[in-house]
């Protein structure tokens, strides 16, 4: 297919670019702004294509969208949670505009999402089939998914609900990695919380499998099939690191030092991906030791 990957230059992006090139996709990258006029622009010129051609196995092209503020910003003053908001919906809403104009739809519409959709919680598993949370992430994640609803009309929808996604060169990882290093890493709060993470390999072949498979349709939870508790997550990395798992960063302390972006450590959701394990996707990296030798 010929892919257009809005925001293909973040972490995910750029490992999802390089994977789909691998698989023998085309891919165009929109950068920003990201205006309908620029979005129609590569909507049209990659559906004048599929047009034109005369090949059995062209199957057109499809659209990535993974633009967003990070949320890893800030103290998540007010500013900062409109940010995260309106860089989410306001371009899935110029999205939906273009493939809604374009002079063919695409094979398939694909839309980040997170698994801070189903909320938070120490006790509750969450599926695809779960209902959304009531917190600052869930109302963002609800949004956004809300907003992509009108191309229904024209194509197939996923949303690919990411955890925390893992890669040396982007993500959650490299911020934790200096203290591990020189030997002061440690568990975050009191060690409970569920982190439902993904190797950056997985995602990116989630969503390339999401293009290819027309029986995946609605949310994917792009989470890796066995999550962790936070202290058994800190503890890995230092067992790869063959540091020391001594210390650990108190509550009180985080929610000083980050204000309400805390709740991203402090809280967490063990989340599964039953619609892959279902449909027999094939993770590269199902177990987190397995997956920080990789990375580290």
């Amino acid at each position: 297919m010929r892919i257009v990957v809005i925001g293909g230059s973040g972490f995910i992006g750029s490992h999802l670019c390089k994977h789909l090139g691998l698989a023998g996709h085309q891919v165009a990258v929109v950068r920003r702004p990201y205006t309908v006029e620029r979005l129609l622009a590569a909507c049209t010129t990659n559906a004048t294509q599929n047009l034109n051609t005369s090949s059995d196995e062209d199957q057109g092209y499809a659209i990535v969208n993974l633009a967003g503020a990070s949320v890893n910003r800030g103290r998540w003053s007010a500013h900062d949670r409109k940010e995260i908001l309106t860089s989410r919906v306001a371009t899935t809403k110029a999205v939906v505009t273009a493939i809604c104009q374009a002079p063919q739809p695409p094979h398939a519409y694909v839309q980040a999402s997170a698994i801070g959709y189903y909320g938070t919680s120490f006790d509750a598993t969450f599926t695809e089939d779960d209902a959304p949370g009531d917190d600052f992430l869930a109302t963002v994640c609800t949004l956004w998914e809300q907003a992509a609803q009108p191309v229904y009309q024209r194509t197939r929808v996923v949303y690919i609900r990411l955890g925390m996604v893992l890669g040396k060169d982007g993500g959650a990882l490299p911020s934790l990695l200096p203290l591990f290093r020189i030997g002061l890493g440690g568990t975050v709060g009191n060690g409970r919380q569920w982190v439902s993470w993904i190797h950056v390999a997985d995602a990116s072949a989630l969503i390339e499998w999401s293009l290819r498979d027309d029986r995946i349709t609605g949310p994917l939870n792009a989470t890796a099939p066995h999550p962790v508790q936070m202290r058994d997550f800190t503890g890995a990395i230092a067992r790869q690191l063959h540091r020391p798992h001594l210390l650990s960063a108190p509550a009180p302390i985080l929610r000083l030092a980050l204000g309400q972006r805390a709740q991203l450590v402090l809280t967490g959701q063990r989340v599964l991906p039953a619609k892959a394990a279902a449909l027999h996707f094939q993770f590269a990296f199902p177990h987190l030791d397995a997956a920080l030798a990789d990375i580290l």
